[in-house]
């Protein structure tokens, strides 16, 4: 019968070692979830201030700009 106590090192261990597994392979990207990020980023912000400019422009038509 095997042990199913799970002690502090093996937590941690296991904690590092799918940590070093995730930056080895981070390594290989590169750039490209930086470049991806920023393009989600700005094109977030150009949605976001387009639907801005509508609802001022609506407000204004409606008379409800204060």
């Amino acid at each position: 019968m095997t042990s199913l106590m799970v002690t502090w090192t093996d937590i941690f261990e296991g904690i590092g070692t799918f940590s070093y597994k995730i930056f080895k392979g981070m390594k290989y990207l590169g750039h490209v979830p930086n470049v991806f990020i920023s393009l989600f980023v700005i094109g977030m912000l150009t949605y976001w201030t387009i639907y801005l400019v509508k609802y001022k422009n609506r407000a204004k038509q409606n008379g409800t700009i204060q």
